[in-house]
């Protein structure tokens, strides 16, 4: 079972919406009354019916997106409550599938990423947060702007999926590069490479870019997460990279030192190589500035030495 602390908390809405504006159409009035009716009682399958039929009018389409929102909140909020009393995924499997299936409601799709992220289905959890951050940054899905600490938390989960993903699979226990989601708007890379998320800048990238064992010869995971790197560099055109390495506490000292930096440094020449001409700066901390990570729930010792196994790309 996953801890619900991991969990994020969706607002449901319990406040009917657009019944002012819906006024102006009899039609609207008789859908909008009745769909916020349906969700006050709980009844999420007739609401779901009142939605459909919202989104074929042409008149009333317009209040698509705010119900699909209210009623994710409400199926969610279901979810929660089964989780918080440790049932099993078979019992709300359908309910978190119908909430996350719109992508309206960030909430629904991050928590998905953590069922996923439980399971040691690391490849599904990283695409889910990557959906979750989208939604995050729309602001017509997601007109109340998240706090800094949910953006962050979502950025740092998100990452952590993938770096396990790249060392141990989606549950396979084989290695997997997870493509970053583009951005639905301008296609360029989002999820933890987004330039911002409603203002928030991702500081620390870790990238899941994996090395042979005591090496810096990149695994076919990692060559293909440093191409990733390439593309989002060359798309935002930074003057200035900062490459960090870190190694986790397995050996010497003064080795996981010389080691962390060659890393960062066969990052940095994969770059230049690769067409990046700004200026490439790096530095090495071997295992000295652990990963942060605000529970270590479910994860193995394994999974925190790959966590902690990381080339960072830090923005000024």
């Amino acid at each position: 079972m996953i801890p619900l602390r991991h969990f994020w908390l969706a607002v449901l809405v319990t406040a009917s919406f657009g019944t002012a504006e819906a006024a102006r159409s009899a039609d609207c009035t008789e859908l909008v009354d009745g769909f916020n009716r349906a969700v006050d009682a709980g009844r999420e399958r007739e609401a779901q019916q009142l939605i459909d039929r919202i989104a074929q009018d042409a008149q009333c389409g317009r209040f698509q997106v705010a119900a699909q929102r209210r009623l994710a909140a409400l199926r969610l909020a279901a979810v929660q409550s089964l989780l918080a009393r440790g049932r099993p995924y078979s019992e709300f499997e359908r309910l978190l599938t119908e909430a996350e299936r719109p992508e309206v409601l960030w909430q629904a799709s991050a928590t998905l990423g953590e069922v996923r992220f439980g399971e040691r289905r690391f490849v599904e959890a990283a695409v889910a947060f990557d959906r979750a951050i989208d939604i995050m940054k729309n602001e017509t899905r997601t007109p109340a702007a998240p706090s800094k600490f949910e953006i962050e938390g979502l950025i740092d989960r998100g990452a952590q999926a993938r770096l396990l993903a790249a060392n141990v699979g989606g549950g396979t226990g084989t290695g997997s590069f997870v493509k970053t989601a583009r951005d639905q708007r301008d296609g360029k890379l989002g999820g933890m490479y987004s330039p911002s998320v409603r203002g928030i800048v991702p500081r620390a990238i870790p990238m899941p870019i994996t090395f042979e064992y005591a090496k810096t010869t990149f695994t076919s995971v990692g060559e293909e997460a440093a191409r990733e790197l390439v593309s989002a560099v060359k798309e935002q055109q930074p003057g200035r990279i900062l490459l960090v390495g870190h190694t986790d506490v397995r050996g010497s000292a003064e080795t996981n030192m010389k080691l962390s930096y060659a890393r960062a440094e066969a990052v940095a020449a994969f770059l230049r190589e690769n067409g990046v001409d700004a200026t490439i700066a790096t530095d090495g901390k071997g295992p000295n500035e652990p990963i942060r990570l605000n529970d270590t729930s479910g994860l193995t010792q394994e999974d925190i030495y790959a966590l902690n196994r990381r080339v960072e790309w830090r923005r000024d």
